[in-house]
């Protein structure tokens, strides 16, 4: 039985993996020089949406519209974003600064948009409009080290490092510093669970690699998932309130920040939670939620 169930484990953990060669990323590291303006990830978001729409209108309906839904199970089709624009790492001979990756076919627009990106700092950020500037901007990925070149690699390249560098059995820790949004019926999730993160990784796994995922296999699984061990969540609301260009009034987005412990480690998901790390999971993901980062324990 223990031979059939490690059989079993290791057949998933390699459709997981195949799943992330799938998706495409590229990923900068852009430094900025914005003086007295605290420039937030929406605020960047927001000007560099507008100047990259008017620039390119094409491009900007690839990056920030993206796939559409093809699993039948979903009710009509959805956008889904082929960008993550979020805080970079703390680094101080590199701040402040945000990281803006690409996924699937946004990769092959990078180099417009990041035109675009320049010029929307340049026309101006906060309410002013202050001129800011960009010092440099360096491709990373998928080792965390900084590079000139601009090179397209896949979500399994991070995964398979991961996988090499973490034993199944390790015990690791699901980091969300910024805020996480999980909806159940559109209710925000409070005390998310594993196999809540499972669920909507893999589902955003599927989406960004344009396959369906049969619903057999999805519950087999989420089995597994709801079978391994790991501790509650910890963690608490923390929301973020925005100015929307577009409607013209204030938005808040409820999340919570925390964290859950696995103490036998992520069993099969390394490659799925490794690939989670860059694509991000959750609602809001590009405003930077959702974002995963794992330490061993």
């Amino acid at each position: 039985m223990r031979k059939s169930l490690t059989k079993d484990s290791s057949e998933i953990e390699e459709t997981l993996l195949s799943l992330t060669h799938r998706v495409k990323i590229c990923a900068f590291r852009i430094l900025l020089r914005t003086g007295k303006v605290r420039a937030t990830i929406p605020m960047l978001r927001g000007v560099w949406g507008a100047t990259l729409k008017n620039f390119e209108p094409v491009v900007y309906r690839t990056i920030f519209e993206g796939y559409r839904s093809i699993n039948a199970s979903e009710k009509g089709r959805f956008k889904l974003p082929l960008y993550i624009l979020r805080p970079a790492h703390p680094d101080p001979d590199f701040a402040p600064a945000v990281e803006l990756i690409f996924l699937g076919n946004a990769c092959y627009h990078a180099t417009v948009a990041i035109k675009a990106f320049r010029q929307a700092v340049v026309n101006g950020l906060g309410p002013r409009r202050t001129i800011c500037d960009i010092q440099e901007i360096r491709r990373i990925y998928p080792s965390e080290t900084l590079t000139d070149k601009i090179v397209i690699s896949d979500l399994g390249c991070s995964a398979q490092m991961f996988i090499q560098t973490t034993p199944r059995n390790h015990g690791l820790r699901l980091n969300f510093y910024v805020p996480l949004r999980l909806l159940r019926r559109k209710q925000l999730i409070h005390s998310p669970n594993f196999t809540d993160i499972i669920a909507i990784s893999l589902e955003r796994l599927y989406a960004l690699s344009c396959m369906n995922i049969h619903k057999d296999f999805k519950d087999h699984i989420l089995n597994i998932a709801h079978s391994t061990p790991a501790f509650a969540w910890i963690g608490q609301r923390q929301d973020l309130i925005r100015w929307s260009g577009r409607q013209k009034t204030l938005l808040e987005l409820r999340g919570i920040v925390g964290y859950l412990d696995l103490p036998n480690g992520a069993g099969p998901f390394r490659p799925l939670l490794a690939a989670s790390e860059w694509m991000h999971i959750g609602k809001g993901t590009v405003f930077g939620l959702g974002q995963l980062n794992l330490t061993k324990r």
